[in-house]
């Protein structure tokens, strides 16, 4: 794909400005913010599995590409992934609630009191 040829977008990047090279584009997009949603959603099937935590993902997360409106072709593949997108987040935000909670428990159980120790010197 040759962006090259295409107009130039408000960040600088060069964009296709019609036909296949536009739809390819937002092709790209899209692939690009699934491959988002699909690290959080392995995150939260880590979060209540026996494997624990995966190693966090450097954050960067997704940029909205400067490609103009989106074609209509891929209408319903991005309503699907926006439907995705809108569950996790609303999941991710059960766990942050969920984990803040189980934090003021433990605070609570953990006694932060000093407690006295005794050391036997005849050793």
């Amino acid at each position: 794909m040759a962006l090259s040829r295409g107009v130039v977008g408000p960040a600088g990047t060069a964009r296709p400005s019609t036909g296949a090279d536009f739809t390819a584009a937002w092709h790209a997009a899209l692939d690009d913010l699934e491959l988002e949603v699909e690290r959080a959603e392995a995150l939260l099937r880590a979060l209540h599995s026996a494997e624990g935590v995966p190693d966090p993902v450097p954050p960067g997360g997704w940029t909205p590409p400067a490609l103009g409106p989106l074609p209509a072709s891929l209408k319903e593949r991005a309503e699907v992934l926006l439907d995705r997108q809108l569950a996790v987040t609303g999941r991710l935000g059960t766990a942050m609630t969920a984990s803040r909670r189980h934090q003021d428990v433990v605070g609570r159980l953990v006694d932060h009191q000093p407690r006295p120790m005794y050391v036997d010197a005849r050793f």
